[in-house]
């Protein structure tokens, strides 16, 4: 996954069906997508990224400030709403990773600190299985995606900016939108 100019629509894509990878292994019904719930996971995505802050609560923006507002921005039809949210590097890397500069390309790199190997990006699938992985080990997220009163699905993923500019690891600000009719 090329961090610098990420395909997120495939990303997004990838995210929902890992999703219903896990809703198939508990035998749940999978995801439906909703265009609405996409919308508003992808608006909440991009405004923890470029304005920095992860909260489920948006703080600068009183129309879209918790989730429920957010997704009636774009659809009233679910009775029932919940919200994933994560922030997770986009490097495969062992537990500690260390940031060198390389002038001659004006960026840092990160490496491995046990065998000092460059850090590689997730792939698009790899990454979206991970992300999910996380999710599922967190019990509030876990009840969200194995929710049977949950039946439609909107998620996005949206990458730092300058992913290799600052000395800091790269990462994904993470939104999946649930909704429920009953």
């Amino acid at each position: 996954m090329p961090l610098q100019n990420p395909d997120t629509l495939f990303l997004d894509a990838a995210i929902f069906h890992a999703s219903n990878e896990v809703r198939r292994k508990y035998n749940l019904p999978v995801f439906q997508h909703d265009p609405g719930l996409y919308l508003a996971s992808s608006g909440h995505a991009t405004s923890m990224v470029y304005r920095t802050f992860f909260n489920h609560i948006n703080p600068y923006s009183p129309y879209e400030r918790t989730a429920r507002r957010r997704v009636e921005l774009f659809t009233k039809r679910f009775k029932r709403i919940g919200e994933n949210i994560g922030k997770y590097q986009t490097l495969v890397s062992g537990e500690y990773l260390v940031a060198r500069w390389k002038r001659e390309q004006n960026q840092f790199e990160f490496l491995n600190e046990s065998d000092q190997k460059v850090c590689q990006p997730y792939t698009y699938a790899g990454y979206a299985r991970f992300v999910v992985e996380q999710w599922m080990a967190s019990p509030s997220h876990r009840a969200n995606l194995v929710n049977p009163g949950y039946n439609y699905l909107g998620c996005a993923a949206r990458l730092s900016p300058e992913p290799f500019k600052h000395k800091k690891v790269p990462y994904a600000s993470l939104v999946q939108n649930f909704g429920g009719e009953q």
